[in-house]
């Protein structure tokens, strides 16, 4: 009885494993990852007395590398990631036609990764063209000169201050649902594990921007506070291919009203605004295929949505009234291994022709 006990402990029961494991990335020296991102983001507007949303579509896709140089003692592998170029296509508008750009980046980091897949130092060998950041929408542009004048003109010191934190805090929100960008940003590396051991249902958080928000217990008090991703361990699966795979799912939630946080901050009453809310809100989701043995992510599948806006007393339809949604997947393409290289170090030279002798 007592050997069949045992034995039941042992067996995966349902879609992932009864005892909990060590989420540790297994990097091996001389191995390249190669992968593709793709992130589509549609973005609907419209302002003043115009009842029609204007869309705006907007892609941007990538192909990255990186390359184990080498793994230390504590599995911080030291690698070299490369992005030689991103592609921007942006959708047809009223004004102009479709369009494609390549930016050359020539991104080139030597890292150090961690087990819990945490960039703990990063080296730029192209120091000079790291200045050079990747092309982003004009946040600015989001809002007609128009509008930022009648909020100046009868809006209260509330108000302004209202506008100037979505102004602000609407670019975050945007670059979060693109999922891609710079590396701490981005899906690249990803997902964050934990340090402790997880079973199917284990969560665990990771912070990826700020945002005013109540405080919990505190009534419409507000403070800048986290924007967290909840991790969860859904256990092995099988993907599409019918491949098993470890999956990981990570949520992101966001509803606040700014104009809230603007009076606690500069004073003024409800009663004396021009704003009735300036709401801004957020959600998405991943899923994170991993590899079963070395838990290099295989593909990343993400989805987003949000809205934001200016609503003010005695109107219909709000000043300004913005919804967004994103879609970006992130492919493993090839995984090759080799011999480790140190790009750090200069070649050694040939030896000159002639001369010398034994």
């Amino acid at each position: 009885m007592t050997s069949i006990l045992a034995l039941a402990l042992l067996l995966p029961s349902g879609p992932g494993q009864v005892k909990p494991l060590e989420l540790s990335r297994k990097f091996t020296a001389g191995e390249k990852l190669s992968y593709y991102a793709r992130a589509q983001f549609v973005d609907e507007q419209r302002q003043g007395i115009v009842q029609t949303f204007i869309p705006q579509d907007e892609e941007i896709n990538y192909r990255y590398t990186m390359l184990v140089q080498k793994v230390k003692a504590d599995g911080i592998a030291e690698i070299l990631y490369q992005r030689p170029t991103m592609t921007f296509v942006m959708g047809d508008t009223a004004e102009s036609a479709s369009k494609s750009e390549v930016e050359k980046l020539d991104y080139k980091y030597l890292l150090d990764v961690s087990p819990v897949n945490e960039v703990v130092s990063e080296k730029d060998l192209n120091p000079k063209k790291a200045k050079e950041k990747p092309k982003s929408k004009d946040r600015d542009g989001l809002f007609s000169q128009s509008l930022k004048n009648k909020v100046l003109r009868q809006g209260t010191q509330a108000d302004g201050v209202a506008y100037g934190l979505l102004l602000s805090f609407v670019g975050e929100i945007q670059r979060l649902a693109f999922f891609v960008g710079p590396l701490d940003s981005g899906l690249d590396i990803a997902p964050k594990f934990p340090f402790d051991e997880v079973s199917v249902g284990s969560t665990w958080k990771k912070t990826v921007g700020y945002s005013p928000q109540k405080l919990k217990g505190q009534g419409d008090k507000q403070a800048v506070q986290r924007i967290d991703y909840t991790y969860t361990y859904m256990g092995v699966m099988k993907n599409k291919d019918g491949k098993d795979i470890q999956r990981i799912q990570a949520i992101a939630k966001l509803d606040t009203d700014l104009i809230e946080y603007a009076r606690q901050l500069v004073g003024g009453s409800a009663s004396s605004s021009m704003f009735k809310s300036v709401p801004l809100k957020f959600d998405a989701k991943i899923d994170f295929d991993l590899d079963m043995t070395t838990l290099h992510m295989v593909k990343a599948s993400a989805e987003s949505s949000g809205s934001f806006g200016i609503a003010v007393k005695g109107a219909e339809q709000p000043l300004l009234e913005d919804r967004f949604k994103g879609r970006t997947s992130v492919k493993l393409e090839g995984r090759s291994l080799g011999n480790p290289i140190d790009s750090t170090t200069p070649k050694p030279t040939a030896p000159k022709k002639g001369g010398g002798g034994h």
